[in-house]
C-alpha cells in the first residue's frame, strides 16, 4: 500500500495517511510482543534525558507529560494500553497556550514516534472506566510507543547523561590546559624569553578548544575526546619547552645563551632614527611608513618609534612577537593575542582602533600589558585599557608622553 499525504482522507475530514505514520506504526506494530511492563514515573526523567537525542522541543516535552499524567501506573503494565483523552482545550489550560499550539506539539510529538492517534468515528476523544480502573473503552491519544520504545529511550537518556558529563569535565579539563599556557607565558615574558616556541603553546591550546567546541557543537562525543587526549601532549610539550628553554642548563636566569630561536633582551636597544622598512626587509613599501608617530598630544611631545623599537621596550608584550624583525602586522597581532590573555573586551578594542587606529591601539596594548606586568594598575587591564580610551575620545591620551616615560626608565636601568 502507497500512502501519500493529502491535506484530508477523502472528503471525512479524517487525520490524513502518510508514508511516515505507517512505517511508524509497523515499527512499533513490530516491536510490541517485546514490551515490558514501565514504572510511569520513570518515564518523566528518562524523557528528560533523551530530549536532546530525540530533537524533542521543550513545550512538546510539556504537553507529553501532561498526557502521561492523565494515565494511571497500572495502565503500563500487563495486557493494558495507556491511553489518555484529554481535549485540546484541557491541554491548553494546563500548558497556558492556545490550542492551535497544543495541536503543533501533538503533531510534533507524532511524528517523533512518541505516541499514536486512536481515534473514534466521530474525532472527539473520550474514555471510560471500570470499578477496577480499567479502560473500557479509550479513544485519543494512545501513549503504547513509550512503554514500547522504553528500552531505547532509556538508553538514549544513559548517552546523552554520559556525554553531558563529557563535556562539562572537558570545560574544566581545557581551563586548566588554558591557565596551564598562560602561567608559563607570563613567567617567560617576566624573564624576557621569546621565541616562537612559547606562543606554539598558545596555538595549540587555541587549536584544542576550537576542536572541542566545533565537536560539541555537533554533539560528537568521539571527536571531543579525541580533542582532549591532545592536552595529555599539550602538558609533556609544555614541560619539555619549560625545561629545555627556561631552566636549561646553559641558562643564565634570563634565558640561553646560544639557542637561535631565542632572543634576549634584557636592556632596550637604542633607538635609530634611520629609515627602515615597515617589515625589515630591503624592499621598500611605498607609501606606508615604518616608523610610529603618535599625534600631537597634550604636553605636545611626539614620539617615533620602529617596530622593533617598541618591542624591545615593552618586554611583556615581546614574547608576543615572534619575527625575528617585526613589522607592523606583527604589532597589531601580538596587540590582539595580549588583549584575549589581558581578559580586555572586544568592544573595547574596536573603540580602540576605530579612535586611535591600528598603530596607536597597538601601543595603547603594549602600555597596559607592561603596566600590569609590573604591578601599576590597581583594578584590571581591561579598566586601565577602557580608560585610555576614554581619554583618548576626550582628546586627552598623551600616548607620546607615557612612550617617552618608558624610554626614560629603561634608560636609568642600563
Amino acid at each position: 500500500m502507497i500512502c501519500t499525504q493529502t491535506a484530508f482522507t477523502g472528503a471525512t475530514g479524517a487525520r490524513p495517511i502518510t508514508a511516515w505514520s505507517r512505517r511508524i506504526v509497523r515499527d512499533l506494530e513490530a516491536r510490541a510482543p517485546d514490551a515490558g511492563d514501565v514504572e510511569r514515573n520513570r518515564l518523566y526523567p528518562v524523557l528528560e534525558g533523551a530530549r536532546v537525542a530525540l530533537r524533542l522541543g521543550t513545550p512538546a516535552l510539556e504537553t507529553l507529560k501532561h498526557l502521561i499524567g492523565f494515565t494511571r501506573p497500572d495502565d503500563w503494565k500487563g495486557d493494558r494500553r495507556p491511553l489518555a483523552w484529554p481535549s485540546n482545550y484541557t491541554l491548553a489550560e494546563l500548558a497556558g497556550v492556545t490550542e492551535s499550539a497544543i495541536k503543533a506539539r501533538l503533531r510534533q510529538l507524532r511524528a517523533l514516534g512518541l505516541v499514536a492517534a486512536h481515534d473514534s468515528a466521530h474525532g472527539r476523544r473520550t474514555g471510560r472506566r471500570d470499578a477496577s480502573g480499567v479502560i473500557t473503552s479509550g479513544y485519543g491519544i494512545d501513549l503504547s510507543p513509550l512503554r514500547i520504545r522504553f528500552a531505547e529511550l532509556h538508553a538514549l537518556a544513559e548517552a546523552q547523561t554520559a556525554q553531558s558529563r563529557l563535556f562539562r569535565e572537558g570545560r574544566l579539563a581545557i581551563a586548566r590546559g588554558r591557565r596551564l599556557v598562560g602561567q608559563v607565558l607570563a613567567q617567560a615574558a617576566d624573564m624576557r624569553l621569546t621565541g616562537a616556541h612559547w606562543m606554539a603553546l598558545q596555538e595549540t591550546i587555541d587549536d584544542i578548544a576550537a576542536r572541542a567546541g566545533a565537536a560539541r557543537q555537533a554533539r560528537d562525543s568521539s571527536a571531543y575526546q579525541a580533542a582532549l587526549d591532545a592536552l595529555s601532549s599539550l602538558e609533556q610539550r609544555i614541560g619539555a619547552t619549560i625545561d629545555h628553554y627556561m631552566f636549561h642548563e646553559d641558562n643564565d636566569g634570563s634565558g640561553s645563551k646560544s639557542a637561535p630561536d631565542i632572543h634576549i633582551q634584557t636592556n632596550p636597544c637604542p633607538f635609530d632614527r634611520k629609515e627602515g622598512d615597515r617589515d625589515g626587509s630591503s624592499t621598500r613599501q611605498r607609501d606606508v611608513p615604518d616608523r610610529a608617530t603618535c599625534p600631537a598630544s597634550p604636553s605636545g611631545s611626539v614620539f617615533k618609534a620602529r617596530p622593533a623599537d617598541l618591542v624591545a621596550l615593552f618586554p611583556a608584550a615581546a614574547m608576543y612577537v615572534t619575527a625575528r624583525q617585526p613589522g607592523w602586522p606583527d604589532l597589531h597581532a601580538a596587540a590582539a593575542r595580549l588583549r584575549h590573555d589581558l581578559g580586555i573586551r572586544t568592544g573595547s578594542w574596536v573603540d580602540a582602533v576605530d579612535r586611535l587606529g591600528r598603530d596607536d591601539a597597538a601601543v595603547a596594548m603594549f602600555i597596559t600589558a607592561e603596566r600590569q606586568a609590573r604591578g601599576d594598575i590597581r583594578q584590571s587591564a581591561g579598566a586601565y585599557f577602557a580608560g585610555m580610551v576614554a581619554k583618548a575620545r576626550r582628546d586627552e591620551l598623551d600616548l607620546g608622553r607615557s612612550l617617552w616615560g618608558f624610554r626614560g626608565a629603561a634608560s636609568d636601568g642600563h
